[in-house]
């Protein structure tokens, strides 16, 4: 079963004190995160602080029913004392899953997958390929225990292609596997490097919140913070995102009631039949119970623009639409509001059935 959702990044023993990461944890439960990941193996850091801390951390996300995801390499067994087969030993840490990385052989990875403790294994989604996974079923891997994390690039210009995470992407669906990826803060960089940690390249200077969208557009089912601690309106503005739904900012033209309850509605579905030139919102007409839309900003429609239709347009009348390129004014479309615009290229991820929703700004 694919579980949505949202996490953060904790890394003991760098930058942050123990107390700075317990209330950024807290702060990001209250506004919708309920993962959390931190990394057993950061040559940056301090390990005898983070053993010292891990148990506090460890606490404090249970109490608030969070999971706990451990990046771990076999250095990492070491630095906790225990051997690679002690699985129960990390269960009993409190970690609900770790992500094995580099250092592991896809045979010790499906031997993890079987364990009987309820660990869950994460594999990491930027690397696999078909030859890892031809590999990985000889070994007789229990798939349903088995979920992916895409790594975050601290290294500026090495973070993967849209291209590479939607190949990646592709291989995993088939085997039903939940993928997750990074987005960056832009307001607190993570050490030592200071250049963000992104899952994609083109991610690594945009808004967070506009990078969360693209990723669940793009497949991904759960968007973690790569950077710690964000700024607290980085964390509320992805944190009140919907995963299943792809949300718009716009700028509200004019002040009719009746298009500003239209915008404002749950979500919408782009139609099965998708048209050329505009996203038609399937549910709109049925929302304007009996009232009578007049003609107003009749203007010339561009890109992003969300449109109501008016009585001039019988019983099309209140059909909401979004412009895919730029339209002629037409006397019987309201032009309502607009798409900002670091969020147009979104628009090509309206595919047939897509939901969509709207966020006045």
């Amino acid at each position: 079963m694919i579980n949505l959702g949202k996490g953060i990044s904790v890394f003991l023993g760098m930058k942050y004190s123990l107390e700075e990461n317990l209330e950024y944890v807290k702060f990001a439960h209250k506004n919708g995160f309920d993962r959390v990941f931190t990394s057993l193996h950061i040559p940056e850091a301090d390990y005898k602080k983070i053993i010292e801390d891990f148990k506090t951390l460890v606490e404090t996300v249970k109490q608030l029913n969070m999971s706990m995801i451990a990046d771990i390499s076999p250095k990492g067994f070491e630095y906790l004392n225990l051997s690679l087969k002690d699985l129960k030993s990390i269960k009993n840490m409190g970690i609900d899953v770790i992500r094995v990385d580099f250092g592991f052989t896809p045979e010790e990875i499906a031997e993890f997958t079987r364990n009987p403790y309820g660990l869950r294994i994460e594999i990491n989604g930027s690397t696999v390929t078909e030859g890892f996974f031809k590999e990985f079923a000889k070994f007789n891997p229990d798939f349903n225990n088995v979920q992916a994390c895409h790594n975050y690039y601290p290294r500026l210009n090495t973070g993967i292609s849209i291209k590479s995470l939607l190949r990646k992407n592709e291989i995993m669906k088939r085997y039903n596997i939940e993928i997750s990826a990074f987005i960056p803060s832009l307001t607190n960089k993570r050490g030592p490097i200071y250049e963000g940690l992104p899952t994609l390249e083109i991610h690594r200077k945009m808004n967070p919140e506009v990078a969360a969208k693209h990723l669940y557009a793009l497949g991904i089912d759960s968007v973690f913070f790569g950077d710690s601690i964000p700024s607290r309106e980085e964390v509320e503005s992805v944190g009140s995102l919907r995963e299943d739904v792809i949300e718009f900012r716009v700028r509200l033209l004019g002040n009719s009631e009746v298009e500003k309850l239209l915008l404002l509605r749950d979500y919408y579905t782009n139609r099965s039949d998708g048209a050329e030139d505009v996203i038609r919102a399937a549910e709109s007409r049925m929302y304007i119970k009996g009232n009578v839309i007049k003609p107003f900003n009749t203007i010339d429609r561009k890109k992003g623009d969300v449109t109501v239709d008016n009585e001039g347009y019988l019983r099309y009348m209140g059909e909401l639409q979004i412009c895919k390129k730029n339209l002629p004014a037409d006397s019987r479309v309201n032009v309502v509001a607009s798409i900002v615009e670091d969020e147009l290229f979104l628009l090509d991820y309206i595919d047939e059935e897509t939901k969509f929703k709207f966020k006045l700004i």
